[in-house]
């Protein structure tokens, strides 16, 4: 009999399969690159026009596009802008296997969006960085890198907080 994170993980292979077919954005094993603070801080712009700016500060803002689409069922923001802090998703010293959502992190492969409004866990949304930091890919699932066919590319760097 397979486990519950087993089953769960291959109900969501397979309905990605269904829903996408070949869609390499269902991949779960999508090659991920670490990016730094720095590297981070900007505006990310998608080929829809929808925008993520992160801000040195840690606080973001979005525009073009609603979350609650982009995460069914959950408590995520309705309407074209939101706002909050991000943080690096990383491991506890020694512990690799832990996964965590820390300020201290630095630097990491995925970046969580904590909005303003819903409550803790209330809504799951990462963007996880690929093709060598230069794309952000949008997820609502932490086991599948690149959930959603969302992406965004760094248009300019932000310097002020």
């Amino acid at each position: 009999m397979l486990s519950a994170i087993t089953r769960g993980t291959l109900l969501r292979l397979g309905l990605c399969v269904v829903v996408a077919l070949s869609v390499s954005s269902c991949d779960p094993d999508v090659p991920l690159s670490s990016i730094s603070e720095s590297d981070a801080v900007g505006t990310w712009k998608g080929s829809d026009g929808a925008v993520v700016e992160l801000h040195a500060d840690r606080k973001f803002t979005t525009s073009g596009i609603d979350w609650r689409d982009v995460s069914k069922g959950s408590e995520c923001p309705q309407g074209e802008t939101a706002s909050g802090k991000w943080a690096f998703w990383g491991s506890e010293p020694g512990r690799p296997d832990s996964s965590e959502v820390l300020d201290e992190y630095t630097s990491g492969d995925t970046i969580h969006l904590a909005f303003v409004g819903p409550p803790q866990g209330g809504c799951l949304i990462n963007l996880s960085a690929t093709k060598g930091g230069s794309v952000l890919c949008v997820s609502d699932d932490f086991e599948i890198p690149c959930a959603r066919e969302i992406t965004f590319t760094k248009e300019s760097v932000k310097t002020e907080s």
